[in-house]
């Protein structure tokens, strides 16, 4: 039988960085580098955490949330429809491939992203102290290590998830990292599953929708780390579902309950 695979996403899930990361630099920054006016600025960050940390688009692409809020105050700065464009458009959101847009059309709302991205890493990069491990996450990389491979899949900038894992004992758990320049999480796994992988023995650990639709695009399975609930999630992974999946019994049945509790934990 072929080894099975567990996909564990990294901010949100293992590391706490998705709430300061947002609202510390993502959030802040898209308002200053877009001059979102200063009567919407309260407006446009209160939106930008709701979006991106706690509603059904929860761990969205740092682009698609950015234009989503944007959008949800009627933005009306500079002219961004190459930016949205762009964004609903490409397959592959990242500065890579923002960079031959920007020599292409040469818009200012093309080239503002990429400031704002680059300033973010940049934050992020400097704001170390901000982050942290979610309890139960080491442990839980410690029990399903020997079970399978396992393989960071996350839309973070590779060179903060490989510094985050080192700094926090996780990497020496994990068979690799795709990032951020590896595109989208479904086609990480679509990947696995065209170089021999069985999609029912591929597993995606994740808090995000985007982690859900990566697994269900493939036929492979989900389990959820529940935002605010995420030390029991682990536990939950270690005591019950690890060994489950390892030998072959996790279920349909079992990946639409953990889909239902993923649901029911986020807001609309």
């Amino acid at each position: 039988m072929a080894e099975v695979i567990f996909t564990v996403d990294s901010d949100g899930c293992a590391i706490d960085t998705m709430t300061y990361k947002h609202n510390l630099f993502m959030g802040p920054l898209a308002a200053e580098v877009f001059s979102v006016p200063q009567d919407l600025k309260e407006q446009f960050l209160e939106n930008w955490s709701n979006i991106n940390l706690y509603s059904k688009k929860r761990g969205v692409n740092r682009f698609v949330g950015l234009v989503a809020t944007l959008k949800s105050i009627n933005y009306d700065g500079m002219n961004v429809d190459h930016l949205y464009r762009w964004v609903e458009e490409s397959d592959t959101l990242s500065p890579d491939t923002l960079k031959p847009e920007i020599e292409k059309h040469g818009s200012d709302d093309l080239k503002a992203a990429l400031e704002w991205t680059m300033a973010v890493n940049e934050g992020v990069a400097n704001g170390k102290d901000h982050d942290d491990v979610f309890d139960g996450a080491l442990d839980g990389l410690k029990k399903i290590s020997p079970l399978g491979k396992v393989y960071v899949v996350s839309t973070a900038n590779r060179e903060a998830i490989t510094d985050e894992w080192t700094r926090y004992n996780l990497i020496d758990y994990v068979d690799g990292i795709y990032g951020q320049d590896s595109g989208k999480k479904e086609d990480t796994i679509a990947t696995f599953i065209s170089e021999g992988a069985d999609p029912h023995q591929i597993i995606m650990i994740g808090d995000s929708p985007g982690d859900l639709v990566a697994a269900e695009k493939n036929n492979a399975w989900f389990y959820p780390i529940l935002v605010g609930k995420e030390k029991e999630s682990w536990d939950e992974l270690i005591e019950f579902v690890a060994d489950k999946f390892a030998n072959g019994e996790f279920t349909q049945a079992d990946h639409d309950h953990y889909k239902k509790k993923f649901w029911d934990n986020l807001d609309k």
